[in-house]
């Protein structure tokens, strides 16, 4: 089995801490939404996302001397009424600036149109239905994506809190996210800390899951922990990953053969939480899952 590369979260905030630990890291995750600002289109009628320029360069300093992947925010990929251009105009920008070995986005969706067909933003991604209509609109979406950018592109399964959504659809996940894969080119990026979260509070079992997903289409695995509130798994990435999250991992990456990194992903706001310290001693423990040493991303 070949190495696999391991990386972490790149932001702003967190910059500071991932640049001290940068040796034990073959590549960086950068989510190119926190380096914008947000600017009306007037013609669309929407809020686009630019690239500030001295956030960028911040960026791609970072990523000087070591790889990058790209992790979006605000594509909305499932709304029914339209997914979000300016996000793919703003990362054909990025895109010109820096190259990235593979970009990923959230399985679900942030715009939708209210009763007025105003176009809002729900603030963080809702999950979709697990249903033919979804399917559809999602796959032809994402064989696009795969298409313009040359390079793959993984969706990410994400955390839900009302009970019964993952059966509205009447396809169970792990089967959409297959047929999804298989219709679309597309990859999986595989959040085991969302899985988690969901198993927790939905009662389901979380290995049982990972039986009925294909897990040749895993290419990235993002770990994290977080905390819980009266009981309730809370899909906050501040902390670092539980002995349990480490045994799935270790279940995934001997079973899922094309597995190319796993990222040690936090939210930045957690930076000061965090430390440079318990930063460095998750990187150690998930190194050493990965049997040792670095490699390359793109290999």
């Amino acid at each position: 089995m070949p190495r696999i590369a391991l990386g972490t979260t790149w932001s702003p905030l967190l910059g500071p801490m991932v640049e001290q630990n940068g040796d034990l890291l073959d590549f960086l995750e950068i989510s190119p939404d926190v380096l914008c600002r947000e600017r009306r289109c007037p013609l669309r009628g929407t809020t686009g996302l630019v690239l500030d320029p001295e956030l960028l360069d911040r960026a791609c300093r970072a990523a000087t001397d070591t790889e990058v992947v790209v992790h979006g925010l605000g594509l909305s990929i499932g709304s029914a009424a339209g997914w979000n251009e300016g996000y793919l105009d703003m990362l054909d920008a990025f895109a010109a600036k820096r190259r990235f070995a593979w970009h990923s986005e959230h399985l679900g969706y942030l715009l939708y149109r209210d009763h007025d067909g105003r176009v809002c933003n729900a603030g963080v991604p809702l999950p979709i239905p697990c249903d033919v209509e979804a399917l559809q609109l999602i796959a032809a979406r994402a064989a696009a994506v795969v298409r313009r950018y040359g390079v793959p592109f993984l969706l990410e399964n994400v955390a839900w809190y009302l009970s019964g959504i993952d059966r509205l659809g009447g396809i169970a996940e792990p089967e959409f996210l297959n047929r999804l894969c298989h219709r679309s080119g597309a990859g999986l990026l595989l959040d085991l800390f969302n899985l988690h979260c969901n198993a927790v509070n939905h009662g389901f079992a979380a290995r049982d899951w990972l039986d009925a997903l294909e897990l040749e289409h895993v290419v990235e695995v993002h770990m994290a922990g977080g905390p819980d509130f009266e009981g309730f798994a809370v899909d906050v990435h501040s902390q670092v990953s539980t002995a349990g999250l480490k045994d799935l991992l270790e279940c995934v990456l001997a079973r899922a053969p094309r597995v190319r990194g796993v990222v040690f992903e936090l939210l930045e706001e957690s930076a000061g939480l965090m430390g440079v310290d318990g930063h460095r001693n998750e990187l150690r423990e998930l190194r050493a899952m990965l049997r040792g040493g670095g490699c390359r991303v793109a290999g």
